[in-house]
């Protein structure tokens, strides 16, 4: 598959001020052709990851320009599902071996798995003697090529890598390079970013494209660079790394506006050789260029020092041909109609119930081999219930304590709501990195990974939750009934996953840093009305009293108490000469519920539950369309 872009801009827009906003690629032109392995190179800043990210389609607003696959405008649901992006950072599943993540990828990504053709990539790039170790210890060059073995499965004709080589000794660097080179040698077309690499390096890329201030000053094969800088004035040094050198002229600006010119913003492409004989008018050696016009017409052109020579169109489609194209050209067609074969009407080869039940699996198999966040929650639930019961050690049966009964209900809502609030606000973020990453290459769906994610959390929580209301429950000495026992953990347990989906409403668009900031500062209200007008209950206005119901933690409060002075509750036990509260009725009519519905409460909280994960769901797809 060839890649071509035409007048292609990248548009950074500032979200907090409206305006015009800054562009990072600048109406650049280029072409990467197949079997060929590409370097987009620069200087920090140069827009090479933009780049990147608008031609694979990993970034789609603010990109505007003409994207074209062989010649032809590209249907972007079917390139993405035919190319695959592999980020900087190794994205990979945790508390996974390296054999389970590649079975999930063939399960995913195939419509009926293999494991022999997982064992023939995993033998291919060296990592069958490690499929036993789990993803997490494998070096930074095992994990490299995991990233890349598990994009193989459904053998994708382009690859997209963003800074590959990035945090890799020089010996892993070229090895990462060389296996690039491979998979490109195979009819693949493989494009990557890398910053200033070693002379050595850079030999192994056959193109350049090279940017510059979101201009390309460069495009073309890797040995025609050296004599291009030359023909403009800009020699390079003897024994001096090229890449280096051509970095180093764009620190001057008119270089760059000089060497931007000069290739048109990427119109033309330059080779160090022609593959066909072509008779020269003069004496002088010519060299080869391509030229993209303003109709979208590619033009090949002879060119030396003092003149430009057009081929005609006959000659130049002889002249660029040959037979290893061919196979390279043939090869990415092939595996083109291999991925429109293979893929259903909604784009993956897997339906959503098998999507769901892989993914479910997996989830599930990472939480049981988490032991150490295991023993942590047990841990943290187990101390939190003992030290809520001796605080509270045999109130609820006491008359006297009626206030101490509403610090009790208060307290549990609000552990139950800030332990499951802060847990998707520090650990969502990274995984919704990842996930972008799997749904991006046509993976899976987001409808079937949200609903598997929903379901693998609710064994630990729920059982979490009615251990930590076991304890506490009999601590704190309500009356045992089965109704209010099981209304008891029901409250604890959608509290708790009200907190967790505005926690990770929270994570799916924030990062950690601003996540930690709004998590506490997004309950706060909820806690305000939570404890407003206990005192004077009869006397809040009736526009407050509907704010108060949409508060969550209000709600968890007011069912936590109709549950333990409800259901028909018998007087309680009175140590004093008089307790005006030891009837469970005069207490609720003091706080003006008598006559609230403990359904009812539940099904607001029910609702805020939907509400959140909504808005979490929301918050994910917007994530993934940017």
């Amino acid at each position: 598959m060839d890649l071509e872009f035409r007048n292609l801009r990248y548009t950074v827009y500032n979200r907090l001020k409206k305006g015009k906003g800054r562009d990072v690629v600048k109406g650049v032109h280029g072409r990467f052709r197949s079997g060929q392995l590409v370097a987009i190179m620069g200087p920090s800043g140069a827009g090479k990851s933009s780049l990147l990210n608008a031609i694979s389609g990993y970034r789609s607003v603010g990109v505007t320009g003409e994207l074209l696959v062989d010649g032809q405008p590209r249907n972007e649901q079917l390139f993405q599902s035919s190319s695959c992006y592999i980020t900087q950072e190794d994205l990979l599943q945790p508390l996974l071996t390296v054999r389970e993540a590649m079975d999930v990828a063939v399960s995913l990504k195939l419509a009926k798995g293999s494991v022999a053709q997982a064992d023939e990539i995993l033998q291919e790039l060296g990592l069958l003697e490690h499929q036993n170790t789990k993803t997490d210890l494998l070096s930074g060059g095992q994990k490299k090529r995991l990233s890349i073995a598990l994009e193989l499965v459904n053998n994708p004709p382009v690859f997209f890598l963003d800074e590959p080589t990035s945090g890799l000794d020089t010996v892993t660097t070229m090895q990462c390079v060389k296996l690039l080179r491979q998979l490109a040698r195979q009819g693949r077309t493989v494009v990557c970013t890398i910053h200033q690499p070693a002379a050595s390096l850079l030999e192994l890329f056959d193109q350049v494209y090279v940017l510059a201030d979101g201009k390309c000053i460069f495009q073309g094969d890797t040995a025609a660079m050296i004599p291009h800088l030359q023909d403009v004035g800009l020699p390079c040094p003897r024994h001096h790394n090229p890449a280096d050198f051509i970095i180093e002229v764009t620190e001057h600006p008119e270089n760059i506006t000089k060497l931007s010119e000069e290739m048109l913003n990427g119109r033309l492409y330059k080779t160090s050789k022609l593959e066909q004989q072509t008779e020269p008018t003069n004496n002088m050696e010519l060299k080869i260029c391509y030229h993209t016009d303003d109709a979208g017409e590619t033009e090949v052109m002879l060119t030396n020092e003092n003149c430009l020579y057009k081929v005609p169109k006959y000659e130049a489609s002889t002249s660029t041909s040959s037979l290893s194209s061919r196979m390279t050209q043939m090869n990415s067609s092939m595996a083109w109609m291999k991925v429109q074969k293979q893929t259903d009407s909604c784009g993956y080869p897997t339906t959503f119930f098998e999507q769901f039940s892989i993914l479910l699996c997996r989830m599930l198999k990472q939480i049981s081999r988490n032991r150490t966040g295991l023993w942590i929650q047990l841990f943290h639930h187990i101390l939190c219930s003992v030290l809520i019961g001796l605080c509270f050690l045999n109130m609820a049966n006491d008359g006297t304590q009626m206030f101490n009964h509403l610090k009790m209900c208060v307290g549990l809502v609000i552990f139950f709501a800030y332990t499951q609030i802060m847990v998707p606000v520090l650990v969502y973020p990274q995984e919704v990195k990842l996930v972008k990453k799997e749904h991006f290459n046509r993976w899976y769906s987001l409808t079937p990974y949200y609903a598997a994610l929903t379901v693998s959390k609710l064994p630990v929580q729920m059982f979490l939750n009615c251990l930590f209301c076991t304890i506490v429950y009999f601590m704190v000495g309500v009356p045992f009934k089965a109704e209010r026992f099981i209304a008891f953990c029901l409250i604890g347990n959608v509290v708790s996953l009200v907190g967790e989906g505005m926690g990770m409403a929270i994570g799916s668009v924030f990062n950690v840093r601003n996540g930690c900031a709004i998590g506490p500062t997004a309950m706060a209200p909820f806690l305000g009305l939570a404890i407003y007008g206990f005192d004077f209950a009869h006397r809040i206005p009736l526009m407050m009293n509907i704010l108060m119901k949409t508060s969550f933690i209000r709600c968890g409060v007011v069912a936590m108490v109709l549950t333990i002075f409800g259901f028909g509750r018998a007087p309680l036990e009175c140590k004093d000469v008089y307790c005006h509260f030891s009837k469970p009725d005069v207490l609720l009519k003091f706080l003006d519920i008598e006559n609230n519905s403990l359904c009812f409460e539940i099904g607001l909280m029910v609702g805020m539950m939907v509400l959140f994960r909504s808005l979490c769901y929301i918050g994910l797809r917007w994530r993934f369309a940017t």
